[in-house]
């Protein structure tokens, strides 16, 4: 198997195929940065190496093709689109491949069309799916049920590093809800890349009764957890290991083999600028906004210097280079600066990070029995639970003080429940936000795990949410009640995130508990069920009772509930006993009414209110 240098630079060399099948001539290196997939910061020193050594391209004057290009003019259709797509090392955009037909054999991309078309319906060496063109050797045939025989028919027989996966996949419980998703498990278990026809048979056999070849081909293009690299699919994390090894080539290629010096943007634009400008030519101009329009992450103004005006910051004109790139973002409204230095575009921010999850807004209750009591009317112990700052969490109701005893700085210790497992958000409690130190409203942050894995997360302190972290929730912490540390680095945009195995007691069902609220949680989804019959329900089976905050985790691994909603209830129903700091249900008292005195602290609704004022009137 390659080295991991091989397959990153292989990996670079198949997204600068595709970059340069659609471009319409030779093109310089820094105009190809623009061009990368989301996530890809390469220098264009890299760039220029990969394009000089691969042969998959020539140079023209300094700029750059895909070669064999008479070669693919002269060759029969049917061939120069297999070529292409072998090169390409895996399945193409048809409007891509449309527009490099054309550009390469000259001619009307409608006439290509037209040709492409016919190739697909009469010949069997491509397949379109999902609107791209695939190699027909991607799909697995099926038309034999024996698995001897689809291994002999998909030439699979002898394969010894596939009889060895299927021996291990025997010996495990890899299978997910659907073949997409045991596919991404699959590499994501053995973490090396697999041929297509590998991983197709691998999923196969676990989903032998809905498999269907094609549709599992289009699912895998669409993910974004997986990705085609010359000819193989890669995991996601296999992926982040290239991208860093990508990073550090680039460090290499721009420093001709010594380290980039470091550099505070912050700090240099601070600088007065020099009495001689810096002038962008209109390419560059054009290169940098391209760049920071296509990317889905925040740039530094010193990455677009080094990687495409090929600036180092140990040179004179850095400072001024500085100083024009800064004034040229600064005038482009289509961008955001999320830190001192580091743009984004607007585009790149998706529309879920302005609204809650569902799964993290209380639910709304329409049963007449679950009450809500204001604050002054609740007992001081639970006032007290309510407007705890360490539990202040998303939609709470309440508008809760940071104790400046408990206000972090630098570091947080965060515990996570249920709800936020499940949508892979952490709540940004009043407490926590000096940890923060972003300039806007909503930003892009990377957190780094003890792995050395980079997971993006986008933070919008108006609503008081981390969002993009469930995968490492998923493959680090127990689904309730873990607490783990985030720290912010020397740079703003960076944090460090670890987890030592702490859990918090009252708010970690054991795993057999777990499962039944899980069950639980999918029961009431269907079922109406008040709040007040779930709390009773799950103190029931709790013969000695439980704290407040264990008795709220239960809720929430269930249905969301807010810590307001259950002090009140606790509070207002004589069936809920407190013995020191355990509740527990008596079954004598279910259907009793709620306490008299705590009447006067019953919110309810306006109308409501009118109804009752206009009743009375009535009995007057």
């Amino acid at each position: 198997m390659e080295n991991q240098e091989e397959l990153a630079l292989s990996y670079i060399g198949d997204c600068l195929y595709a970059a340069l099948l659609g471009q319409p001539g030779a093109a310089r290196p820094a105009a190809l940065v623009r061009s990368l997939p989301p996530g890809v910061r390469v220098s264009v020193a890299l760039i220029r190496e990969v394009l000089e050594q691969d042969e998959r391209f020539e140079e023209f004057a300094g700029r750059f093709d895909i070669a064999d290009r008479e070669r693919l003019r002269k060759r029969p259709f049917g061939g120069a689109v297999t070529d292409i797509l072998k090169a390409a090392g895996r399945p193409l955009a048809r409007s891509l491949m449309v527009s490099g037909l054309a550009r390469l054999r000259g001619g009307a991309p409608a006439y290509f069309e037209e040709l492409l078309d016919d190739f697909e319906r009469t010949r069997d060496e491509i397949i379109y799916v999902d609107d791209h063109v695939a190699p027909a050797d991607w799909l697995l045939s099926l038309e034999w049920e024996d698995e001897d025989a689809v291994l002999f028919y998909n030439s699979l027989r002898g394969d010894e590093e596939l009889a060895e996966l299927r021996a291990e996949c025997e010996e495990r419980d890899l299978r997910k809800r659907d073949p997409g998703l045991t596919a991404a498990n699959i590499l994501e278990t053995f973490k090396r890349p697999l041929g297509p026809r590998q991983l197709a048979f691998l999923v196969w056999v676990h989903h032998p009764q809905i498999f269907d070849p094609e549709e599992f081909l289009a699912s895998l293009i669409e993910r974004d957890d997986i990705a085609p690299i010359g000819g193989r699919w890669f995991s996601e994390s296999m992926i982040d290991e290239l991208h860093r090894t990508l990073r550090e080539l680039s460090e290499e290629a721009s420093g001709e083999g010594e380290e980039i010096p470091e550099i505070d943007i912050a700090e240099v634009l601070q600088q007065e600028a020099p009495s001689t400008p810096y002038l962008l030519e209109t390419e560059d101009r054009s290169n940098i906004l391209g760049v920071l329009g296509e990317s889905q992450v925040p740039i530094g103004i010193d990455e677009l210097i080094i990687d495409l005006l090929e600036i180092t910051p140990d040179q004179k004109k850095f400072v001024a280079a500085a100083h024009a790139v800064q004034s040229l973002l600064m005038a482009e409204e289509t961008l955001v600066e999320v830190s001192p230095g580091r743009y984004v575009s607007r585009e790149a921010i998706p529309e879920w990070v302005y609204e809650l999850p569902e799964v993290l807004v209380p639910w709304e209750s329409e049963f007449d029995e679950d009450v809500l009591l204001e604050l002054e009317g609740l007992p001081e112990d639970l006032r007290e639970e309510v407007l705890d700052p360490v539990f202040e969490d998303v939609a709470c109701g309440v508008e809760i003080e940071a104790d400046p005893d408990l206000v972090a700085e630098d570091s947080a210790d965060c515990p996570v429940l249920h709800h936020h497992y499940i949508a892979g958000t952490l709540p940004i409690r009043k407490i926590d936000r000096p940890v923060f130190k972003v300039q806007s409203d909503v930003s892009l942050l990377l957190l780094r795990a003890e792995d050395e894995a980079i997971h993006p997360c986008w933070i919008n302190l108006q609503l008081g949410v981390l969002f993009g972290l469930s995968r490492w929730y998923e493959e680090t912490l127990p689904p309730s009640g873990a607490t783990f540390t985030i720290a912010a680095t020397e740079d703003p945009d960076s944090y460090d995130i670890r987890y030592d195995g702490d859990t918090d007691e009252e708010l970690t069902p054991d795993e057999d508990r777990m499962a039944r609220l899980e069950r639980k949680r999918e029961r009431v989804t269907t079922r109406p069920l008040s709040i007040h019959d779930l709390m009773a329900e799950l103190l029931g089976e709790h013969e000695d009772g439980l704290t407040f905050n264990a008795l709220w985790a239960e809720m929430n691994a269930v249905r969301r509930t807010s810590r307001w909603q259950l002090a009140s209830l606790l509070a207002y129903y004589p069936c809920f006993r407190q013995e020191g700091s355990i509740w527990t249900l008596d079954t004598s008292l279910l259907r009793e009414p709620g306490e008299k005195e705590l009447e006067e602290f019953v919110i309810r609704e306006e109308a409501e209110e009118e109804q009752e004022a206009d009743e009375g009137s009535e009995e007057d």
